[in-house]
């Protein structure tokens, strides 16, 4: 009689830049009781990933937890698996630093557990695309685990899929374990007698072989995600499961991976298209699309036929689908060139920026799924610390002097114009308003300019169909449910009022023509009336010198001809950057034979660590606006040249995570209200001067 040869494996991660106590909530009630319990049964062998810095935590806070992985792999109960040291969606990064995140992890499992190189490579999120498997196995991997869906998009029958398979990719050779869906949802969410039962079946289906089933997720659901904590340990849910596979030695027999490469053979040779899980799929796709596959998946969930052709989208497309992701991204690229630059010239005094840029390719901040990942303003702040203290090395030892670089730096055929020092950075895209997209400041390391604009998401309509039926989140712990389940869990109530969307990307320099009787709450909550066409349209720049500071300074100028209420309009500003800031000069002419009588607002934004008390304001009659942030320990101060009114406001969104629908400030809006009356052929000037002020740098 056959047994199911049954692989049990773990991925546990904390993203670069999440608090500490979500670290340590995560070592308490997930990591240290999963490995207390396996420790109690060392017959039962299972497989294991951590990233980098995960590691590093237990290795300064917890150093018995690595003790204990130590001697579990020691007895050989325990497989640790390999993958890029800070959890980088490897297919985005450089092959440059692929290899050298692998690397890098490679040799921390080596010396830290006394064993030999690890064979296997997790990739983060499952991201697959062909050419990993050239990668992979130059940089010492013998397989990696990828899902049962992978398989299923190439047509092959899913009943089947068992064992390992082997692709290639220019001649390098890659075996790969697929992931059962049915076990990633049975585990530790189903019943045992399930499970069993799942393995009975699987025998009589293979009665002539040992088929081999893979569980690989991540080890958070083990007690972090909402209410497994009860179900896993307090119900004993992870010791009973295992006792069972104990006793039912008959039909099942737990293994590992490498076991299974050195006793059964691969079955067959595969090349699997650009995939990752199924939910992933769903989760990449614009917002209307991602509706309608839903409701596909709903029209088919029953015919498995139909279900093999199903799947959604490609995990490069949060890249378009997220303006934000693709400025970060692009960030990290262009950096990642810089270090390269230096390791060629200063290769011994290198390897700390490396290890930043590295570490500034963490993968939970560039999208969004289930979790909150890019709508978190700490974990995209953290991607941006790391990559300008990488950036700042190279400014400080390569930069010989400020300069305007005009290049595509977004990808999207459009010519951006980056100022960049030893002290600052200032990315203006002439195409997108002629705005500042990001303001990078290198004295604390923080792009000012890190604000998420607040967008449709599919999910939101799950909040307003039922706004009446949500359930506070300490109130959904009372019985166990996966994150995948539909419960509309929210962590406060009225969150519907705050589902707003706005009509451009937030940034600094948005040009908006308002009537003069516009009112705070329009432009808070996106209700007003643009009466120009200027906040999103393309203007032409140049770069010339200073005439006032002919060897510091060069001025970007900026011209738009353009509508205002049916008039023609041209609009100028010449950007002209200092140490820690910058100074805008507007000149507004009207070209039309009548008189305009408008409102001006050039808005600014900001991207402070916490909102403010004073965030929510009208300042009257005021030349001067100024907000500390303490986390920071900085000042950013805007100097008007005449007086006006300001309308201060935060921008917010809600997102959904594993806890539920959320509210999160993600800047500070800065929205001065110039009335002026502009007649025929006449220019009307106004100006401002935007500082940061900080005392000595304090670490974040």
């Amino acid at each position: 009689m056959s047994k199911v040869k049954f692989i049990f494996c773990t991925h546990n991660h904390q993203p670069i830049g999440n608090f500490g106590w979500v670290f340590e909530k995560a070592y308490r009630s997930a990591y240290k009781p999963f490995i207390d319990i396996m420790l109690n049964h060392p017959k039962i062998k299972w497989n294991m990933h951590a990233s980098g810095m995960l590691w590093e935590y237990f290795e300064k806070e917890h150093p018995d937890y690595i003790k204990n992985v130590k001697k579990l792999v020691a007895i050989g109960t325990l497989e640790i698996l390999s993958g890029g040291y800070y959890e980088p969606l490897m297919a985005s990064i450089p092959d440059r630093d692929k290899f050298a995140q692998v690397t890098k992890l490679n040799k921390y499992i080596k010396k830290t557990f006394n064993c030999k190189e690890a064979s296997g490579i997790w990739l983060a999120e499952r991201v697959w695309e062909p050419g990993m498997a050239r990668i992979l196995s130059e940089s010492g991997g013998q397989y990696t685990i990828l899902d049962d869906s992978h398989f299923i998009a190439t047509g092959v029958d899913a009943t089947k899929l068992y064992g390992y398979y082997t692709t290639e990719d220019e001649g390098y050779n890659l075996n790969i374990f697929l992931i059962s869906k049915k076990m990633r949802y049975l585990i530790p969410f189903g019943t045992i007698e399930d499970i069993l039962e799942y393995f009975r079946h699987l025998i009589r289906e293979n009665s002539q072989t040992d088929p081999v089933v893979v569980m690989a997720d991540d080890g958070e659901k083990f007690g972090m995600w909402p209410t497994t904590y009860k179900h896993v340990y307090d119900n004993k849910w992870l010791e009973n499961f295992l006792m069972a596979l104990e006793q039912n030695s008959d039909i099942v027999e737990t293994t590992t991976f490498s076991e299974i490469l050195n006793t059964k053979k691969s079955s067959g040779r595969v090349y699997l298209p650009c995939a990752s899980y199924e939910e992933m799929g769903e989760w990449t796709l614009p917002v209307e699309e991602q509706q309608s596959f839903e409701n596909v998946l709903e029209r088919y969930k029953n015919d498995n036929e139909a279900k093999k052709f199903l799947r959604g989208g490609f995990w490069r497309n949060f890249l378009t689908k997220y303006e934000e992701a693709n400025n970060m991204h692009k960030k990290m690229l262009y950096v990642s060139e810089k270090i390269e630059k230096c390791l060629k010239h200063e290769k011994r005094h290198s390897q700390k920026a490396s290890n930043d840029l590295y570490a500034g390719q963490c993968n939970c901040a560039y999208w969004h799924g289930a979790f909150g990942g890019l709508y978190l303003p700490h974990l995209r702040n953290a991607i941006y610390k790391m990559l300008l203290k990488a950036e700042e090395f190279y400014n400080k030892t390569m930069l010989k002097k400020a300069t305007w670089n005009v290049f595509d730096f977004n990808c999207d055929s459009q010519d951006e114009c980056l100022y960049e020092s030893k002290t600052q950075n200032i990315y203006i895209s002439p195409s997108n308003g002629g705005s500042i997209f990001e303001w990078d400041i290198f004295e604390f390391h923080h792009n000012l300019l890190d604000v998420l604009t607040r967008r449709y998401e599919s999910y939101h309509n799950k909040l307003k169909d039922n706004i009446g039926k949500v359930v506070l989140t300490n109130d959904a712990y009372l019985q166990t449910h996966s994150i995948h389940d539909d419960l509309i869990r929210v962590k406060e109530i009225g969150l519907d009022k705050y589902l707003v969307y706005d009509k451009y990307k937030r940034a600094s320099l948005i040009d908006h023509f308002f009537s003069n009787n516009v009112k705070y709450e329009e432009c808070v909550f996106g209700n007003y009336e643009e009466k120009g066409d200027f906040f999103a349209g393309e203007y032409k720049h140049q770069i010339r010198h200073n005439r006032k500071f002919l060897k510091k300074n060069f001025v970007l100028s900026l011209c738009r001809y353009g509508k205002v209420d049916g008039k023609d309009v041209k609009v100028t500003k010449e950007v002209v950057p200092f140490l820690n800031g910058y100074s805008v000069k507007y000149e507004i002419k009207n070209n039309s034979n009548e008189d305009l009588d408008i409102c001006f607002a050039p808005e600014q934004i900001f991207a402070f660590t916490s909102k403010s008390g004073d965030d929510s304001s009208i300042l009257k009659n005021v030349d001067e606006w100024k907000r500390y942030d303490s986390y920071l320990n900085m000042e950013v101060k805007i100097k008007f040249s005449q007086k006006n009114e300001i309308f201060v406001y935060p921008v917010e969104t809600i997102s959904n995570s594993d806890n539920g629908f959320e509210k999160t400030y993600q800047g500070t809006v800065v929205l001065p209200i110039v009335e002026c009356l502009v007649k025929q052929n006449e220019v009307k000037e106004f100006s401002f001067i935007t500082s940061v002020y900080f005392k000595k740098q304090k670490e974040l």
